[in-house]
């Protein structure tokens, strides 16, 4: 074949490609293929995901929307069995710059979800992401507002200029918490966190830790936790952090079974609001982060779905 063939065939191809239809872009994933919310979707709405990438990986919420397309076919068979009506948020814009700006973002998309009448599932970042959640319910509930924790920290230290660290303080702060509806499970008891736990102490909350949880059992641990957490009060609200699950930050931790059981117990209660966080890249020899708090998101799921019946 001569060049002048050779340089026609070249032409031809280009032409070819130029013609071709562009590739479609699919739209980004949903939370298990639930539906896309906008502000007047959410009326009637049971729960609402919302995705808020605090301080952590900024894909952790489209990397656990993704990972939950596993659990689509459960979302549609609950809502066949009980009516359930889940809808996706989207997310919050972060500026990691102004984290006071970056929480009034989450104040109002929260406050839409709690004025249409549903439960905000919050996704991503580190443990930050509780802190505007429970500053919105603080203004919305009537009552006293339980906490139910599972989180390998107590989040306590009162002299930490990381928000995470300091969350449940935070919390306590608002006067919606009352120390004795609130709850830490999975605790590890690190050195890092003396000041936390001499915090705790002093105000008589509740820490069930590892070993705790090893020696009764985290049915035992987990019901004792409800009972504590919903005394009193008009609800609870339910953190996970991932890195409660043994594997993922360290060795020692929960069995993901176990957090799996005890999400089916302790959301037996009313359930003001809830949120998964320390959603990272990778996630040790237990499989990634995103696919841990895609199925314990579905636990949540099956939940709400199981409290409408």
């Amino acid at each position: 074949m001569d060049r002048t063939e050779l340089r026609r065939l070249w032409r031809e191809a280009d032409m070819a490609r130029a013609s071709a239809p562009a590739p479609v872009s699919l739209p980004p994933a949903t939370f298990m293929a639930a539906p896309a919310g906008s502000a007047d979707t959410l009326v009637g709405a049971d729960l609402a995901v919302v995705g808020l990438p605090l301080g952590g990986w900024s894909d952790a919420p489209a990397a656990v929307r993704e990972a939950s397309q596993r659990y689509a076919g459960w979302l549609a068979a609950a809502r066949r069995e009980t009516g359930v009506r889940v809808v996706d948020y989207g997310d919050v814009a972060v500026d990691a710059a102004d984290l006071g700006a970056t929480f009034v973002r989450a104040h109002e998309h929260l406050a839409d979800v709690l004025a249409a009448g549903a439960t905000p599932l919050l996704l991503g970042g580190d443990a930050s992401i509780t802190v505007p959640a429970l500053q919105v319910l603080a203004g919305k509930l009537h009552g006293r507002l339980g906490i139910v924790a599972f989180s390998p920290r107590l989040d306590l230290d009162t002299e930490s200029g990381h928000v995470a660290a300091s969350r449940w303080a935070l919390a306590l702060e608002l006067g919606v918490v009352e120390p004795r509806n609130f709850v830490v499970i999975g605790e590890r008891g690190g050195p890092e966190g003396a000041q936390s736990r001499r915090v705790c102490d002093a105000l008589a909350a509740r820490c069930a830790s590892v070993a705790d949880i090893a020696e009764a059992g985290i049915a035992t641990v987990t019901r004792e936790a409800l009972e504590t957490a919903s005394a009193g009060t008009e609800a609870i609200y339910v953190s996970v952090d991932l890195g409660v699950i043994e594997g993922v930050d360290d060795p020692v931790g929960l069995r993901a079974s176990d957090l799996s059981v005890a999400l089916g117990i302790v959301t037996a209660s009313r359930l003001a609001g809830a949120d998964l966080c320390g959603v990272v890249p990778g996630g040790g020899g237990v499989g990634s982060a995103a696919a841990l708090a895609a199925r314990l998101a579905a636990d949540l799921v099956g939940a709400v779905a199981r409290q409408r019946t």
